[in-house]
């Protein structure tokens, strides 16, 4: 009994020991015979009471390492998410990135094209307008200070690359539409001053006089035209710009028109659709400068003046590198009728009683 009360002693110092728990028996004195039982009894409670606070401090355990893991699983869970979105944010930026790059080179592929067209490629198939050819001019309308007897001008900041777009009429593409056009075609080439087409017929001569329907030959002198010049006026009317040659001339032909008077004093305008004799001069003048046409039928008696129509090569009327300048054509007043002699009249109330005899 001795040897078992002292192991259940031991165990139960033991036990309170671990426990942080001190006890202490009032009776403990007392002898072993009468306090056997009382001493088991009380390690049973020590130890039931030891297996529930082992219990509880578990339970605790298991709520802390539980609290943990949800933390943790919480925390790892909100990790991941900020990573997820930190990654969409990536690649949304990434994306974006790519797009602004795209767009930049897009930018800098048309840029070079445009530069391309203007340095390595051909400028004249190109559909692109270049920066070297804007007339930065054309913005203006002249009316910066007003000056009196002017207008405003109309104004473009692209050459009025696109001025046919908004006339609603059609495109002259090279073709005579008696209704109206738009022809996109620019000016061209614009002779110097010291280049500017002149012209003066020498047959039939002004105030002169030849015979009713007898042939004879139409003579102009004309100088600063390289005439002969004469594209296909079906198809290719105004569809070029002007052209000079390497002496800064145009590069052209003239036409010749006769058109019937009532009178040598007649002083309404006439019908522009109506002439007695039309030829466009498709041939280079001759060693004398002079450009020639033969008027085969001759012309009924009466009164005619006759003109020039001097142009490019595409029909356009010449054009020249300032506003004040003599004619660049020529016109004389003739009669037709009478011995076929050209007689030079000294003034118009002489050709005006001629006119009337006839």
């Amino acid at each position: 009994m001795k040897f078992s009360f002292a192991i259940a002693a031991f165990a139960l110092v033991s036990s309170a020991a671990a426990a942080s728990v001190t006890q202490r028996d009032p009776q403990f004195g007392q002898g072993f015979g009468g306090k056997g039982g009382q001493g088991q009894n009380q390690q049973q409670q020590q130890q039931a009471a030891q297996a529930a606070q082992q219990a509880a401090a578990n339970k605790n355990k298991g709520g802390n390492q539980g609290g943990n893991n949800g933390g943790a699983a919480a925390a790892a869970a909100a990790s991941s998410a900020a990573a997820a979105s930190a990654a969409a944010a990536a690649k949304a930026s990434a994306t974006a990135a790519a797009g602004g790059n795209n767009a930049g080179a897009g930018g800098n592929a048309a840029g070079n094209a445009a530069a391309a067209g203007g340095n390595g490629g051909d400028a004249q198939s190109s559909t692109t307008l270049l920066q070297s050819v804007i007339a930065t001019g054309f913005a203006k309308n002249g009316q910066e200070t007003p000056t009196a007897g002017q207008v405003a001008s109309l104004t473009s900041t692209n050459n009025f690359i696109n001025f046919c777009a908004t006339t609603n009429l059609p495109i002259t593409n090279g073709q005579q539409i008696k209704t109206g056009s738009c022809n996109p075609a620019p000016m061209g080439q614009i002779a110097p001053q010291t280049n500017m087409p002149a012209a003066k017929f020498v047959n039939p001569p002004n105030m002169g006089n030849i015979a009713a329907n007898t042939p004879f030959t139409i003579t102009m002198a004309i100088k600063n035209l390289q005439a002969g010049n004469f594209v296909n006026a079906q198809s290719n009317y105004y569809s070029a710009p002007q052209q000079l040659n390497a002496q800064n001339t145009i590069i052209g032909h003239s036409h010749f028109v006769i058109e019937q008077l009532q009178s040598m004093t007649q002083t309404t305008p006439l019908d522009n659709t109506k002439f007695a004799f039309f030829q466009g001069v498709n041939t280079a003048a001759d060693a004398k400068g002079n450009l020639n046409v033969d008027v085969t039928a001759g012309l009924p008696a009466g009164t005619y003046r006759l003109g020039s129509i001097n142009s490019a090569a595409n029909h356009q009327p010449v054009l020249v590198a300032v506003a004040q300048h003599g004619l660049l054509d020529d016109v004389v007043y003739f009669t037709v009728g009478g011995n076929g002699e050209i007689i030079i009249w000294s003034d118009i109330a002489s050709v005006e009683s001629l006119t009337k005899s006839l």
